[in-house]
């Protein structure tokens, strides 16, 4: 007869302990009933199964504290396992309630042939990672989900099943389209923005232009992407711009303002104000952010009226030279012939490059020195005396 096996713990001579395995044998020898036993020493089988022991919390600690949720499924996708953030993302309240269910049912039906074919793809590629499917929960709402599989094999790499790790991505979906949404608005507004907006490297190569930009200067967009903004610079004004530009990108918490002149695509001149910022790119690069304001027609009107002051200044020291009995200043005999023309204070500010108030109290003073008892009268007296020629 035989017992065993048993498992006890012996003490060695020097005060060791050995884990061993002992069976016994009833045996009967020249009449006599004697016990043999067999004993084994299991210490490291017994090491093995703690390590196993401890491994399996571990992994069962793992499983059931991860944010992601994880299933166990046969080749067939019938679930075996499920650990309770799975349930929980699914609605389900107990690991009965899908045992034996197909995972494939739990998946939204436009997306379970894409499902079963990934899982085939699974079986040859041992595992796939980072794919989206939309999860049907228990109470028939839905959800977007990132899925991970691995294929299970047992001790002789045979194929037994597949786990599964899924993930609820409803909030960085709700992220990349509100993302989505910003970048379309902010794209929207770059390119249908009345202004002209550029971006350049530090170099000074086009990186973006904005499609009313590249308009105003005859270009469509890609024609400008990609080549020196320099070339769209009046050659007089290049070399200015180019170190306008690299004291920008030496300094770029400064924002920088400048006058140049461009020229179309034509060939056509347009006075331009810009303002500009170098600031880090997405990738960490220096780039330069340019505002740019056409200011043609307003250099046109400052001309035509630094021109009207250059004549009238002319007349005026004319005068001066054959003297003026009133003691009139230099800029009173100015103000006189355009009072003389009708112009009022706002306009003989604008001329001169002064204030209405301040163009007043010439006139003010004008009438005082005359004698005057309007700007009517002063303006005909000044024609009939010759102040004004």
């Amino acid at each position: 007869e035989a017992t065993g096996p048993d498992e006890f713990t012996l003490n060695r001579k020097d005060g060791s302990q050995v884990a061993v395995e002992i069976r016994t044998f009833v045996v009967r020898i020249a009449g006599e009933v004697l016990v043999l036993g067999i004993a084994r020493d299991i210490t490291e089988r017994k090491r093995a199964e703690e390590a196993l022991r401890e491994s399996e919390e571990r992994y069962r600690a793992l499983v059931e504290t991860s944010p992601d949720g994880i299933s166990l499924t046969d080749l067939e996708g019938r679930v075996l396992f499920c650990n309770k953030q799975a349930l929980a993302l699914l609605g389900f309240e107990s690991m009965q309630e899908v045992l034996g269910r197909s995972v494939f049912d739990l998946i939204a039906p436009e997306d379970r042939q894409r499902a079963v074919d990934n899982a085939q793809r699974t079986l040859r590629m041992k595992s796939l990672s980072h794919v989206e499917y939309t999860l049907v929960r228990k109470d028939g709402s839905r959800f977007p989900a990132e899925l991970g599989a691995s294929l299970v094999v047992d001790a002789e790499e045979k194929p037994k099943g597949f786990i599964g790790v899924v993930r609820d991505i409803t909030e960085r979906k709700r992220a990349e389209e509100a993302l989505r949404e910003s970048e379309q608005q902010y794209r929207a507004l770059y390119d249908d923005n009345p202004t002209m907006y550029f971006t350049v490297d530090t170099e000074g190569t086009v990186l973006s232009v904005n499609k009313f930009g590249a308009e105003q200067l005859g270009y469509k967009a890609d024609e400008l992407v990609g080549r020196s903004v320099l070339g769209i610079f009046h050659d007089d004004d290049r070399e200015d711009v180019q170190e306008q530009l690299a004291a920008c990108v030496r300094n770029p918490a400064e924002v920088a303002q400048w006058e140049f002149r461009k020229v179309r695509k034509d060939g056509s001149l347009m006075w331009v104000k810009e303002t500009v910022r170098a600031v880090r790119g997405p990738d960490g690069d220096t780039i330069v952010l340019i505002v740019c304001e056409d200011i043609t027609e307003r250099t046109r009107v400052e001309e035509a009226l630094r021109e009207a002051r250059d004549e009238l200044e002319s007349r005026v020291e004319t005068q001066l030279q054959r003297g003026n009995t009133y003691g009139l200043t230099f800029r009173e005999l100015t103000v006189i012939h355009l009072v003389a023309e009708g112009k009022s204070d706002k306009e003989i500010g604008a001329l001169l490059s002064i204030s209405p108030r301040t163009a007043n109290k010439h006139v003010q003073n004008i009438l005082k020195k005359m004698g005057a008892s309007s700007r009517t009268e002063v303006g005909v007296r000044a024609v009939r005396e010759g102040l004004v020629v």
